[in-house]
């Protein structure tokens, strides 16, 4: 797993990241233990770029494509540390140069596939469970495979349309590709006999990979631009998530901004696999912190029910008038709890590392940043 982090105070702001990349080249992804994903976005200002996820963009390591934009940009320079990010979004759209239009159809095909893949691991898996578990009548593989893949068609269909690129080029590909999705769908389904509304549902889904805003895993490469603008006094960072190329068009998100000010002195991000950096900003596991709060949230829901149950010379309509009673109680209790532990952390975790980071020199704040366990290091400061 790839551990990625952005420090800023008003003084400066580092980037580090660990060396883990992944590199999908149209055929599959490797993963690489030593690969550069820190770079200076310009040679002559303070904005630097982290990337994260996917190391190269339709098989084009990343740290070719910045070099490549270093040169486009020349001695250009921005107001805003988010024109630069604009600018490189820019200079990707459209580049026939770096994407030709067979690179981007065998990508889009390889989306495909990686989800197909994906989708029919989980019908085995879920037919596994079900064998396991002497389910009778045996379960119907075309019955689970309709579920799933009409689940996961249903959940792309919620997600908000991508708003750039071209209208209706998902359809586009989708007809002008049937017959190699059709061939994949044979390969990944036959085994589970899929019927023709599982197969429509398939179709869609090739559509739908493209024109939403969410974007595959396989294909997901996340960049952070962090820095300072020419007229900007404190640091800014922007994050963009960028996924594949269609008709020419970048499908990409602009996610967030962040930005060190009065207000916010400070300002500590995670990417990747933030669970590490959540830990110790947090002072306690993420996944440990849900399912502490679950459990104890069942136990002041379900102890009043309890304890009404073991009174015995109550009539069922007094329990349930007494267990009406108490749920709203055990619900307030909950909520004040959680505000409670919020309010501690804040006060004696959270503000406190918040304000050691606001009043570093930019020295320690390089320092504290590769003592988060990650192996390279970006530091810039405001001319």
């Amino acid at each position: 797993m790839t551990s990625e982090i952005v420090v800023m105070n008003s003084l400066g702001v580092a980037l580090a990241s660990d060396s883990a990349a992944t590199v999908n080249n149209g055929a599959g992804g490797k993963v690489f233990n030593s690969a550069d994903k820190l770079f200076m976005l310009s040679k002559r200002h303070p904005v630097g770029v982290m990337v994260y996820e996917n190391a190269a963009l339709l098989g084009v390591p990343w740290e070719t494509i910045i070099k490549m934009f270093r040169r486009e940009l020349g001695s250009r320079r921005f107001g805003a540390l988010e024109d630069y990010g604009r600018a490189l979004i820019e200079y990707l759209d459209r580049n026939e140069k770096l994407f030709p239009a067979d690179l981007q159809d065998r990508f889009y095909l390889r989306s495909i596939e990686a989800l197909f893949s994906s989708l029919a691991d989980r019908i085995e898996d879920a037919i596994y469970e079900r064998v396991v578990e002497g389910a009778d009548p045996p379960p119907q593989p075309s019955e689970i495979a309709r579920d799933i893949i009409n689940k996961e068609c249903h959940r792309w269909q919620s997600e908000p349309e991508a708003i750039c690129l071209a209208a209706g080029v998902g359809s586009r590909l989708a007809g002008r590709f049937s017959g190699e999705i059709h061939s994949r769908i044979a390969f990944a389904f036959g085994p589970f006999r899929v019927d023709g509304e599982t197969t429509h549902a398939l179709y869609e889904l090739a559509k739908l990979i493209v024109v939403k805003e969410r974007i595959l895993a396989s294909s997901l490469s996340g960049i952070v631009v962090a820095g300072f603008g020419d007229d900007e006094h404190f640091p800014v960072m922007q994050s963009i998530e960028i996924g594949e190329v269609y008709e020419g068009h970048l499908k990409y998100c602009c996610r967030s901004v962040r930005k060190v000010n009065w207000e916010t002195p400070s300002v500590v991000v995670p990417f990747a696999d933030a669970d590490m950096v959540n830990t110790f900003m947090h002072g306690m596991n993420p996944s440990f912190e849900l399912r502490m709060t679950k459990e104890v949230a069942d136990l002041v829901i379900n102890l009043p029910d309890a304890i009404v149950d073991a009174i015995s010379d109550l009539t069922e309509a007094q329990r349930k008038k007494w267990k009406k009673q108490f749920l709203p109680e055990s619900k307030k209790a909950i909520k004040s709890l959680l505000a409670k532990l919020d309010e501690q952390r804040q006060d004696k975790h959270l503000g406190p590392i918040h304000e050691a980071i606001a009043n570093m020199p930019k020295s320690p704040i390089q320092k504290s940043v590769m003592r988060l366990k990650v192996a390279q290091f970006c530091g810039l400061a405001s001319g």
